[in-house]
């Protein structure tokens, strides 16, 4: 007990210091405070002897903290923030975090030069660049550029986030030369090497978002999951899933736990899920916040091993005293936060509701014969428990509270240990095995996609989140209080377990165990045959435009199940998730690929599509562009080994079915020579089948309509896809009469810069259907050579 008291002495003095600046005279009512509730407590002499030891610890906490406190050397590179553009020299620090629009990297800088000379610096750089820009760990860069310093936002303190991080400068887009490979710590490359290596096999092997979900669970990574899923669990509480925190942890040994417990009994369950974390910490990397994570989840696991949850919060108590007596300034880590209090409560109030369900599952033994429904109740047992203890942090720090946390979890948390294991292990076959195995496929994409199926339907319940602003500490004391006093109550009011009237025997099988087997089995076949009834397959023609912001895609399917992708849009994230929506999961083929024109609204996103899909033939024009982009395309297109066809005008591909490909543009003759000329190189196609041809025209201006036109080529099309995503420089009234459309489709962004669609273009577009995939998201249309259909992602909803 003394142990205990004085490392929460040692706690209450961080909190003390850090809640008020180290003031000292925080740390005078801090002892006052413990003095009177020690002494109300336990009025001994003894206690008098602990009061003064605690206060010294209270002081020793407050020194401790402001020794620690947030200082810029004088060597700071963050010197140069906001002044003249310089040249700086920085190792790469970790792996890049790439996002639709900006793959961002930390480095740690090392020289600067200053009026022509060299001098050493130090501090930490954010560095943002372009997507599609790939360095590795250990990666030596020169940049030239201006250094900025990190700004502060009225709801966040980002400058501070990042100054707790190391970071103190950001350069944003400066020129980037790489000077040396290889100059970081050979053990943290092999960990990096292992994961990335993990995380592209689960790319070729799972469509997006699933394999950006496997990824964050498995290596706790956010940056690829889509915007959307991201914000989906937010609002269901179940973020906390691809987090490496104390809570993220401490569920996977619970789940591991229960799931095992049946099994091979509660104690054996334990040791597995001790190993499994300690595998864990070791896959995501051993960074200070990781290895605190670690050890939270492992007192849970071994209070429960020990049979001592009772002293299990003293363990825990004292692990953070120790982590805040070697990084007092951790307090301030939100995920800390998270974490410490989601294993409080899941030492302090999971056994008190776990002895209530165990009471009722007595009461019904016919139910608690069940192999499933112990595993999910300790589940659901869990989830309210960590979601209880970390609602205000989350109030306080995000301004949301999740309504549906609870049984959001309740259905999530149990596939999350499946998510890890099948997706590790589809990850490993990857890396090994020639080619995708369909089982393990199967397997990997199970768990996510029901995971993603459970977050999305959870979020698009009424008031699934609430948005709470003005909670402050107060408000959250006031909060911990009622739920102490509440378990403490519980905790006097125990309640006598009392066996089910027919035991099962040791070592025997639940009689309800082939019944539940069997149901399982059914299900899963039930899920197959429902795949097998809706994987597409008809007899159309079907051309969907998929929605990737604002840039060009668009996927075409023939009947005979020929699949051609024109274009990939702007960035890797935007294509993988739009092909994840619309192509089988265990279907990785594209049979064409073509590149319009080498333009970065229309290939950002093909390097991508390279690496992760079977593509079998490329079509692009014979134009280059001189950019990074354009640079890491043709690495990709080399790596893969493509075959590669550069497209002539007059040449028509047979599809079968009677559908037919024609290339209208570029003339063989071309001459490329500015932006405006790589535009008119587009490669324009016209399918067609039967009665009905629909026009892709990549980004072609009104001189390239005028010499289509001139050169007599047929451009009537019943369907059109509008050049330039709807620019004022394309879609002429003359050659909008030689198209003559029903139907046209604008591939755009929603509150692009560039005003696109122009108002005089959609104007001349009213004679026929116009839908815009910044409003109607992904567009369908398919035809069967006489008849049009038309699919749209999202209905727009008039005013």
């Amino acid at each position: 007990m003394s142990l205990a008291f004085l490392a929460f002495a040692w706690l209450l003095g961080i909190a003390a210091a850090a809640f008020s600046g180290a003031d000292r005279a925080a740390a005078v009512a801090a002892c006052g405070v413990l003095a009177a509730v020690s002494y109300a407590f336990r009025p001994r002499v003894q206690t008098l002897f602990l009061i003064v030891t605690g206060c010294l610890l209270i002081f020793a906490a407050q020194w401790r903290y402001d020794s620690t406190s947030i200082v810029v050397p004088p060597d700071s590179v963050s010197a140069f923030n906001d002044g003249k553009a310089l040249q700086v020299e920085a190792m790469v620090d970790d792996e890049g975090q790439e996002g639709p629009a900006t793959t961002v990297y930390r480095l740690q800088a090392r020289h600067a030069q200053v009026a022509g000379q060299w001098q050493d610096v130090s501090g930490g750089l954010l560095l943002r660049t372009a997507p599609n820009t790939h360095y590795k760990y250990g990666d030596v860069l020169q940049l030239h550029g201006q250094l900025s310093t990190p700004p502060s936002f009225s709801d966040f303190d980002y400058r501070e986030y990042l100054l707790r991080k190391g970071v103190v400068s950001i350069a944003s887009y400066p020129q980037a030369n790489l000077v040396a490979q290889g100059q970081g710590s050979r053990a943290k490359a092999a960990l990096i090497d292992i994961r990335s290596g993990l995380a592209n096999s689960l790319q070729k092997v799972l469509p997006e978002p699933q394999s950006a979900l496997a990824q964050g669970i498995l290596f706790g990574s956010r940056s690829a999951i889509p915007q959307s899923l991201k914000d989906d669990m937010n609002a269901t509480g179940t973020s906390h899933l691809v987090a490496v925190s104390g809570q993220n942890v401490t569920m996977l040994a619970g789940v591991l736990i229960a799931s095992l417990a049946w099994v091979i009994g509660r104690r054996r369950a334990c040791w597995v899920a001790l190993g499994s974390i300690l595998f864990y910490a070791l896959l995501v990397g051993l960074q200070p916040s990781v290895v605190r994570a670690a050890i939270m989840g492992a007192i849970y696991v071994m209070s429960i091993a020990l049979g001592r949850q009772n002293s299990a919060s003293i363990a825990l108590a004292l692990a953070a005293a120790v982590m805040t007596a070697i990084d007092p300034q951790v307090v301030h880590d939100v995920s800390f936060q998270l974490s410490f209090a989601a294993v409080l409560g899941l030492i302090v109030m999971s056994p008190l509701l776990l002895e209530r369900s165990a009471a009722l599952l007595a009461r019904r033994p016919a139910v608690s014969a069940l192999p499933f429904v112990p595993p999910l109740l300790d589940v659901a047992v869990m989830s309210l428990s960590a979601i209880a203890f970390t609602m205000p942090i989350a109030a306080i720090n995000f301004h949301q509270v999740s309504v549906v946390a609870p049984l959001a979890n309740l259905f999530a948390v149990p596939a999350f240990v499946a998510v890890a294991l099948t997706s590790l292990a589809a990850g490993l076959a990857g890396l090994v095995l020639p080619g995708d195995n369909p089982l393990l496929v199967l397997l990997a994409w199970l768990p996510t996609a029901y995971m993603t199926f459970v977050i999305h339907a959870f979020a698009s319940l009424p008031l699934a989140s609430t948005q709470v602003h003005g909670i402050t500490l107060v408000h959250a004391a006031g909060y911990y209080l009622v739920l102490f006093a509440f378990l403490a109550l519980l905790a006097r009011h125990r309640i006598a377990v009392l066996p089910p009237p027919a035991a099962v025997a040791p070592g025997r099988r639940p009689a309800a165990l082939p019944a539940a087997t069997a149901f399982a089995a059914v299900a899963l076949s039930g899920v197959l045959v429902w795949l097998l009834l809706t994987a597409p397959g008809s007899n159309r023609l079907t051309v969907t435009f998929l929605d990737i912001g604002q840039g060009d895609a668009a996927l075409v399917q023939a009947p005979n199940g020929s699949r051609i992708l024109v274009d990939g849009g702007p960035s890797g994230e935007a294509i993988s998730e739009a092909l994840g929506r619309r192509l089988p999961f265990d279907d990785r083929r594209i049979d064409l690929l073509v590149l319009t024109h080498p333009q970065a609204d229309h290939m950002g996103g093909l390097p991508d599509v390279l690496r992760r899909y079977h593509v079998r033939q490329l079509l692009d024009t014979r134009y280059a562009a001189d950019t990074a982009l354009y640079a890491d395309w043709r690495h990709a297109v080399a790596d893969t080994g493509v075959t590669e066809v550069a497209a002539q005008r007059g040449e028509a591909m047979n599809l079968g079915d009677g559908v037919t490909v024609t290339v209208l543009n570029p003339p063989g003759d071309m001459n490329v020579q500015g932006t405006d000329d790589l535009n008119d190189s587009s490669i324009v196609l016209r399918l067609t089948m039967g009665g009905v041809s629909m026009l892709l025209t990549g980004d072609i201006t009104g001189q390239a309509e005028s010499d289509m036109l001139a050169s007599g080529t047929n451009l009537q099309a019943s369907v059109l896809k509008v050049a330039h995503h709807g620019s004022q420089t394309s879609s002429s009234p003359d050659f909008l009469r030689a198209v003559h459309p029903a139907i046209d489709v604008i591939s755009v962004g929603a509150n692009n810069p560039f005003g696109h669609p122009a108002a005089d273009v959609v104007n001349r577009l009213r004679d026929a259907s116009v839908f815009r995939t910044d409003e109607n998201g992904d567009v369908t249309v398919s035809t069967d050579g006489e008849r049009i259909w038309v699919e749209t992602q999202r209905t727009i909803v008039e005013p």
